[in-house]
């Protein structure tokens, strides 16, 4: 097993995160499109939700420790993955409804804002580990 896995891994989830939090700065009206689309095409959703769930599920066989705060978050990240997947599964209309209010309504700047800070944040801290 990769001795630095955590590290590796919160780099990476932090890379994404970086990278969407600037994706939506750069260009709400495409995340808000991307919704709209999810919510429109039934195979779109299916398969972000195929996709969530088999990489939050793939990042727990790899990754399930908790005995630290950065591992925590990392195993924390997979898991709200897999639970990702399964809402757009279950019952994707209702679950991209929701996080069209909880994302899109207003408040994006805030959201992105997040996503940044939390991108910046991992990918220090696996450095700094590593």
């Amino acid at each position: 097993m990769n001795e630095a896995l955590t590290e590796h891994l919160a780099i990476a989830i932090g890379g994404y995160a970086l990278a969407a939090g600037v994706g939506w700065w750069r260009a709400p009206a495409r995340f808000s499109r991307m919704f709209d689309g999810m919510r429109d095409s039934s195979a779109a959703a299916f398969m972000t939700g195929l996709v969530c769930y088999f990489l939050g599920a793939f990042l727990l066989v790899l990754h399930h420790r908790l005995d630290d705060w950065l591992a925590a978050v990392v195993t924390l990240f997979a898991a709200g993955a897999m639970i990702e997947g399964l809402g757009f599964l279950i019952g994707s209309g209702t679950f991209v409804a929701l996080a069209q209010r909880i994302g899109l309504a207003g408040s994006w700047r805030i959201w992105a804002s997040v996503y940044v800070v939390f991108g910046i944040a991992m990918i220090a801290a696996g450095l700094a580990r590593l």
